[in-house]
């Protein structure tokens, strides 16, 4: 199993409810809709504790068969039947900061 991790930044004139709701309440059904080959999607909300501070506002993990389906993944976002995806995204992320990370899972305890 293949995992695309990002680390995800909002856009600045969003607060974090707003962001998160969209996120979650919009952006997640249309993404777990229309990406291909996807086999898990998680989104990863921020609590914010006393004290804390984070990097980004947000991880968003994506898994995958293989790296093939990872590739075609990242292919696929090039083309037209991505747009939907992008242009909704373009509605909540600052994707210019976006940082991704394409990992093996291996189990350590299950």
């Amino acid at each position: 199993m293949i995992k695309l991790m990002a680390l995800i930044f909002k856009k600045p004139d969003l607060t974090d409810e707003e962001f998160n709701s969209y996120w979650r309440g919009k952006h997640g059904a249309l993404a777990g809709k229309i990406i291909p080959g996807l086999r898990k999607y998680t989104q990863n909300h921020f609590i914010k504790l006393p004290g804390s501070k984070y990097e980004g506002d947000g991880f968003v993990e994506l898994w995958f068969d293989d790296l093939e389906g990872a590739k075609k993944y990242f292919a696929w976002r090039q083309t037209a039947a991505a747009q939907p995806l992008l242009e909704d995204e373009d509605k909540f992320l600052d994707r210019s900061k976006t940082v991704r990370y394409v990992v093996e899972e291996y189990f350590i305890i299950k």
